[in-house]
């Protein structure tokens, strides 16, 4: 029965099948001539026939009639939608009588091969009124092939598709384990994947949700989604309506920063794993090039309930990805190839020769070479090279592309989709090759602005007090308007995409602004981006030094410097020296290559540690869409106390050696838990936790990235004790749970350390066991162009994403380290490499290893002495400063190295130890594990023995899978943050607290 709400007195000599085709027609006339009346004289015996015929001469005067002759294959593409729009009562009058417009939609149906898409316009209309009729439109009577809700969500164009499209679930949904077993493609460039989204999907086409729309949006909002999609997916249908339902809708859309909610109500009769075979239609569907509303139609019938917005519709199209792939291709170098199989070039283009590179080119980029090869991650390769490659130019290919396309028939999902999928991969590695080819300069640029005699006048040469000012932010290229940063920001290094990137700005000067301002860009492939502008009002006199910091997906990418001087209001202009003005300093440029940040994970937060003008500690942290700074005075007491701590352990190994929860290790662990609960007090609960309302559950986050501008800066986050603290008596004692919570790498819901944490401690309750914290440090700005403070070269880009472990390590000691303590680990990385294992008795045969062997791994046990720019390490009864530290001394050609650096330090001082960091960074270093606390000889080479252990195990069964050939979900590929957390786990559970203090500097995201 069909609720025909206000058109019931209309309809009444109409069944149900005739009010739905009348409601059709009436609507799809309502939307193209609004407020027209439909011409068809009441009671002629042609009326039927003349309300059709108005109809099909609108459709076709309106250009909506898309329908198109038979290909040569016999098959009817489809047809663009046609806007339908409710009549509003009044317009009723206005229209043929309801059984007249019924007859003249079934006429029109029966003229047309195809049913019509109809796009409902919703506007006019309540959702109360509206989703009623949208449902009578389904009805089999109306023959559309889709009805979707076409203006939920207004087209920004930020919404983006990719080839392979993902289909995919979280890891808490009710089909995670379903999606986990599905069997890999049935060949290499299959058009989708289903998986288990998590943090190395940050971007998906579809997300899955197995609950109701209620339930969904409350899942979002309790808890943040590691990744964001285009389109979702709610298999438990609606279950709200009118207002209600618009705010679900949109609370989804929002969190997942989607253009399309499609919510399907569930069969009775059905479980869960019933979707799977549904949803392989569906996704089967796409690859024929059906378009979306379609295909959902198709596969889900009357059970869909879909808001899709524009933009969505048309890019998510097969034949659309035709016109993307070409413009990419034709954007490469005009000396650029292509490896491709000649399958692939026979279905796009017929026949191979005519897109083959002329052979004069290099032959480093031929296919099947060096670069082929290395390109071949993820693009359908066997073996690290294409069945039958044949190296081809990218702009013959798009120029045939274009011209055979109109002939794609994508009758399977083997034909023109999976070539295109492997063009789409194939352009990826190479777009990721040519990512430090910068097409365009663009700059980070501000603009002040005072009111002056009622108009804005713009300001260049300093601030004054009490005098309001609005802040204009943007990344655009040189312009005399703007003021720029004195390096260009590497936009041109961001994920190729047809759409603009989204990313987070966050101005601050902690002496003007009591808290940081939070704002968006939205940056395109070319041009400035949008402008984002704050207003505040200077306070002090003083000088000024505001932070602007550009993130993306959580993760700090640059900060500048705004530099000026805040003079009293009353100081005249003229009273300033003649040179004053404002100016930028690039501060912090924390990635260099940013070609592979589509791929990069998402962080839950980012927090940047420097300093004020007047010298005070300062934290900036961002999370989410919130932002906030704190003054970190005093915090120094208690990371004294924590290293003094551990420097007690350090000097009296066998205290702490019988068992974790043996010996002393149990009043070691209550004293740091409890200085770790001051830390929380300070750091989280007046900041963090007011996340909790926005959907990231502080406790339960796992990702954090820590960028500290100075040396000085470095702050124990890994010391942080989020557990209530426990009391300081003698009655306190391990959880009976820990050493399994430590295996598990989670607690057990309900052990006795949850149930009475005051009578417990536990080490999954610190920081530096439970969350991925990734850390950089500045290098000296003498060092670096432009004066800019931080800069880190080696990461993860391109093809160049995996430690290689395995080819060979370098090994030193101090003198104050026995040999007999590190002949065990001398024994261990024999046996476990492949490649020579060297031993460098001092700093110059340590320079002549990394020179003439090119080790993978380094490996030192230093001792450390002198301060600041006299700090230097002894290796063999020889110590060498490391200001300026050569790139002979860690990386000169191959693989980046991975520096164990756990040295000692008499004078416990962390702090002194951090500067060593930055010089190794420099040198080439891809990430260095050190520690944030005094390490004493023994201890160290124990807990770098067990951190090697597991980290080398982790790397051989990662190289293992990958020969293997076996499909592994995207986040069971082990990155670098995930296996050392795990390594410092398994360390504890053999009585290595010192574990505790171990600390990685470096992406987070170089796989194993």
């Amino acid at each position: 029965m069909i609720d025909r709400q206000y058109l019931a007195a209309w309809s009444l000599d109409l069944d149900d099948a005739g009010f739905a085709q009348a409601l059709a027609a009436a609507g799809v006339w309502t939307a193209a001539r609004p407020g027209e009346p439909l011409a068809a004289p009441a009671g002629s015996e042609r009326a039927p026939a003349a309300s059709a015929a108005s109809i099909v001469d609108l459709l076709a005067a309106a250009g909506e009639q898309q329908a198109r002759d038979d290909d040569a294959r016999g098959r009817q593409r489809s047809r663009a939608p046609l806007d339908w729009q409710a009549p509003p009562p009044a317009a009723l009058a206005t229209l043929p009588t309801a059984s007249v417009l019924a007859a003249a939609w079934s006429s029109l149906v029966d003229q047309v091969s195809a049913g019509p898409r109809l796009a409902v316009r919703s506007r006019a209309q309540g959702w109360k009124t509206l989703l009623p009729m949208v449902h009578a439109l389904q009805q089999p009577a109306v023959a559309a092939a889709s009805v979707f809700v076409a203006d939920a969500f207004a087209a920004d164009g930020r919404v983006d598709w990719q080839l392979p499209f993902r289909i995919a679930v979280l890891p808490d949904d009710l089909l995670a384990g379903s999606f986990a077993e599905i069997p890999a493609p049935p060949q290499p460039g299959w058009p989708y994947r289903f998986s288990v989204a998590g943090r190395a999907t940050p971007r998906l086409e579809v997300l899955v949700f197995s609950g109701s729309l209620r339930h969904t949006a409350a899942r979002l909002l309790h808890r943040r989604s590691p990744s964001r999609a285009a389109l979702v997916l709610v298999l438990g249908g609606i279950d709200a309506v009118g207002d209600a339902l618009e705010a679900l809708l949109r609370v989804v859309a929002a969190e997942l920063s989607a253009e399309g909610v499609v919510c399907i109500a569930p069969r009775a009769d059905a479980n869960s794993d019933a979707a799977l075979p549904t949803l392989q239609g569906f996704a089967d569907a796409l690859s024929h090039d059906t378009p979306l509303d379609v295909a959902l139609a198709h596969c889900f019938g009357q059970r869909v309930t879909a808001f899709l917005g524009g933009d969505l519709l048309r890019i998510s199209a097969l034949s659309h990805s035709v016109a993307t792939l070409t413009a990419r291709l034709r954007a490469l170098p005009d000396d650029a190839e292509l490896a491709l199989s000649e399958r692939s070039l026979w279905r796009l283009v017929g026949d191979p020769d005519q897109v083959a590179a002329p052979p004069t080119r290099g032959a480093t980029r031929a296919a099947g070479g060096d670069r082929g090869r290395a390109r071949g991650q993820g693009s359908g390769r066997v073996g690290g090279v294409l069945p039958s490659a044949r190296s081809v130019s990218p702009a013959l290919l798009a120029r045939r592309m274009d011209e055979a396309s109109r002939d794609y028939g994508y009758d399977h999902e083997s034909d023109e989709a999976s070539s295109l999928t492997e063009v789409a991969s194939e352009l990826r590695g190479r777009e990721g090759e040519d990512a430090g080819e910068q097409p365009e300069l663009r700059f980070i640029q501000h603009r002040f602005w005072r009111r002056h005699d009622a108009q804005l006048v713009e300001e260049r040469q300093r601030l004054q007090v009490g005098v309001p000012i609005l802040l204009r932010l943007r990344i655009g290229p040189p312009d005399e308007a703007w003021q720029s940063a004195p390096e260009a920001f590497p936009a041109h290094e961001l994920p190729r995409s047809e759409q603009p990137h989204r990313l987070q700005v966050v101005f601050h000067e902690p002496t003007q602004l009591d808290a940081p301002l939070l704002g968006e860009l939205i940056l395109p492939r070319f041009g400035p981006s949008s402008v984002a502008e704050f207003v505040f009002t200077p306070r002090r006199r003083a000088a000024f030094a505001g932070r602007v910091s550009v993130l993306h997906r959580g993760r700090v990418l640059q900060t500048v410097l705004i530099h000026a001087r805040v003079a009293a209001a009353d100081e005249a202009l003229a009273a300033g020296s003649a040179g004053e003005a404002i100016r930028q300093q690039v501060e912090a440029r924390v990635r260099q290559h940013w070609g592979e940040l589509g791929a990069r994970r998402r962080f839950d937060a980012a927090f940047i540690l420097n300093h004020s003008n007047e010298q005070r500690p300062l934290l900036t942290g961002v999370a989410g869409k919130r932002a906030w700074a704190k003054d970190l005075s005093g915090i120094e007491e208690p990371i004294a106390s924590i290293n003094q701590l551990l420097s007690d352990v350090a000097h009296s190994v066998a205290d702490y050696s019988e068992g974790l929860t043996s010996g002393d290790n149990r009043k070691l662990f209550v004293k740091l838990a409890r200085l770790g609960a001051d830390l929380y007090s300070s750091l989280v609960i007046d900041n963090l936790q007011p996340l909790q309302r926005a959907g990231m559950d502080v406790d339960e986050a796992t990702h954090i990235q820590l960028v500290s501008t100075r040396a000085d800066a470095v702050v124990p986050f890994e010391f942080i004790y989020q557990y209530l603290p426990p009391d300081d008596d003698a009655g306190v004692d391990f959880c009976p749970n820990a050493l399994q919570a430590l295996a598990d790498g989670a607690c057990t819901q309900g052990c006795a350390g949850q149930q009475e944490p005051r009578r417990h401690v536990c080490p999954m309750g610190f920081w530096g066991l439970r969350k991925v914290i990734e850390r950089h440090v500045y290098n000296p700005a003498i060092d670096v162009p432009d004066q800019a403070e931080v800069i880190v070269q080696a990461e993860p880009v391109g093809t160049r994403v995996r430690l290689q472990l395995d080819q060979g390590a370098l090994v030193g000691y101090s003198q104050e380290v026995k040999a007999s303590d590190v002949a065990p680990l001398l024994a261990a990385l024999r046996e476990q490499l492949p490649e020579t294992v060297h031993v460098a008795g001092n700093w110059d045969e340590w320079k002549q290893a990394v020179s003439g062997s090119h080790p993978s791994l380094l490996v030192a046990f230093p001792h450390n002495t002198g301060e600041r720019q006299d700090i230097a390490l002894e290796i063999g009864g020889v110590a060498f400063k490391t200001l300026r530290l050569p790139r002979e001394y860690v990386h000169v050609d191959g693989a980046y190295p991975l520096l164990l650096l756990l040295g000692c330090d008499t004078a416990s001082s962390a702090q002194q130890y951090a500067n060593h960091i930055r010089y190794f960074r420099q040198a080439g270093a891809a990430v260095i594990v050190s520690t944030i606390a005094t390490v004493f000889g023994p201890h160290a080479v124990r807990v770098g023995e067990k951190l090697l252990e597991v980290l080398l195990a982790i790397h051989r069964q990662s190289t293992a899978d990958e020969q293997s050939g076996a499909p592994r979900q995207p986040d069971a590929v082990p990155c670098l943050g995930e296996a050392l957390r795990e390594a410092k786990r398994q360390a504890l559970r053999e009585s290595l607290p010192m574990a505790l203090c171990v600390v990685a500097f470096g992406d987070a995201d170089w796989r194993l």
